[in-house]
């Protein structure tokens, strides 16, 4: 695994940067722990040497020589300065062996190197006498140098070791997600040549990459049923569809032939090709729902809305094939979606039910009774659908053997799947005891699921 791989990774540059930011923060606080004890220690020294030249500065002038020799000895040579100069800068008393120049141009204390005479860095400060004198007193400040070479030292290698150990973290924490980004890869590469079976891995710990994984195999699902239901229904096509219209092709030839053309030939050619017709009209509608043009029409409504007009459309056509049609439901059951679309899905629903529920059969429309689970429900009493069938009846083009002698497409169930679809709603058929009970669930998020049969 290539380290320039790694470091183009997320994961990378984020733990970089939180080390690099960890690392400046750690600088300053032991820049200011530098400051603040380096600063109150130089300042604590400058106090002692004010308050002892002060003291000197008032001692009698013919005793100060024998004084700074007397502090010499109790305080000791090796770490304390004192020195006695003339106006002109000759050495009268004290260890100094010269006065430092730096100490005649500034008042206020003054650091200053090793020198041969005192070999230890030393903080001096002057004092003029009344007489001219210079008088000198100066501490050895070499442990307040080692202390601010120990925290620079400390600064240094803390912000290098800060460094490496984020640039080592940043690479193994790297090393995971880029090998779980191998393999999103290796799966998008098969889903591209072609094998849709594949899903992209996902670890269970709910993290963007799981997130991605997630709505990637939501994706490769939904493109693998619809290339299915496209392949499934150009087989059904060809077999469904060519059947009759060359049925109708062979009566149309007869008819050619025929120096009478009877009506009830021409009857059912044209009956033969409607149906044709009218299979291809579904088809294209469900194209278009499938494609999802039609929600600008979406909005907030109330589902008795929807049920109430199938009274009015489908009556007529229930009491012509001997069934009753009832719609019932209360207000306060709402859902955003089109009206027009579910009042197609209802129809359809309701065709059917009248359909194949058979004279002296019952078809109720209902809106649920729970207005926090709004469904809009459609009930008959006829012979109803077999456990088996459920989920086939839902998919394009199916007929079962028992109600291939009734006229229709196949694919009015196939509508309704695909309205629901559009609305992420959900739609499942159960036993009704007698007859079926088709359910469609008006809460978001039924997609994925979206047609389903129960026992």
């Amino acid at each position: 695994m290539r380290f320039d791989a790694l470091r183009r990774t997320t994961t990378f540059r984020l733990t970089l940067l939180y080390g690099l930011l960890f690392a400046f923060g750690t600088i300053a606080l032991l820049g200011m722990v530098y400051l603040r004890s380096a600063g109150y220690l130089t300042q604590r020294v400058d106090t002692i040497l004010n308050t002892e030249a002060d003291a000197l500065l008032h001692s009698a002038r013919p005793g100060l020589r024998e004084r700074l020799a007397q502090e010499l000895r109790l305080n000791g040579s090796e770490r304390n300065v004192f020195g006695l100069f003339t106006p002109e800068g000759g050495r009268l008393a004290g260890n100094l062996a010269a006065l430092p120049a730096a100490l005649l141009k500034s008042s206020r204390p003054v650091e200053l190197p090793p020198t041969p005479e005192f070999p230890a860095s030393a903080r001096l400060i002057a004092r003029r006498l009344p007489n001219g004198d210079i008088l000198v007193v100066g501490r050895d400040i070499e442990q307040l140098r080692e202390m601010r070479t120990i925290i620079t030292h400390a600064l240094n290698w803390s912000g290098l070791l800060i460094l490496l150990v984020g640039l080592a973290l940043a690479t193994v924490l790297s090393i995971a997600p880029l090998r779980r980004l191998r393999d999103l890869q290796s799966v998008a590469r098969d889903v591209a040549r072609g094998d849709l079976k594949r899903r992209m891995p996902v670890t269970g710990r709910g993290d963007e990459l799981d997130v991605f994984a997630g709505a990637v195999n939501y994706m490769i699902g939904e493109v693998e049923r619809l290339i299915s239901e496209v392949k499934g229904a150009t087989e059904l096509i060809a077999h469904d569809l060519l059947s009759p219209l060359a049925n109708a092709a062979l009566q149309l030839r007869r008819i050619q032939r025929s120096d009478d053309a009877k009506p009830e030939a021409l009857e059912r050619v044209a009956t033969r090709i409607e149906a044709v017709t009218e299979r291809f009209r579904a088809i294209l509608r469900i194209a278009e729902l499938d494609a999802g043009q039609r929600r600008a029409g979406f909005c907030t409504l109330d589902l008795l809305e929807v049920v109430v007009p199938i009274a009015d459309l489908y009556q007529p056509l229930a009491e012509a094939a001997g069934v009753r049609l009832l719609v019932t439901g209360e207000r306060g059951a709402s859902a955003r979606g089109d009206a027009k679309l579910l009042f197609e899905a209802l129809g359809n629903l309701v065709d059917n039910g009248i359909k194949f529920g058979g004279r002296g059969s019952t078809v109720q429309v209902r809106v649920g009774a729970d207005p926090t689970c709004p469904q809009l429900i459609v009930e008959d009493n006829g012979p109803g659908i077999s456990a088996a069938e459920r989920g086939a009846v839902l998919q394009r083009f199916y007929r079962s053997e028992r109600t291939r002698q009734v006229a229709g497409s196949g694919l009015g169930l196939s509508v309704v799947v695909a309205i629901v679809r559009l609305h992420d709603f959900s739609v499942t058929l159960e036993d009704a005891q007698p007859g079926v009970r088709a359910i469609i669930d008006c809460r978001p998020g039924g997609g994925p699921g979206a047609s389903r049969g129960m026992a």
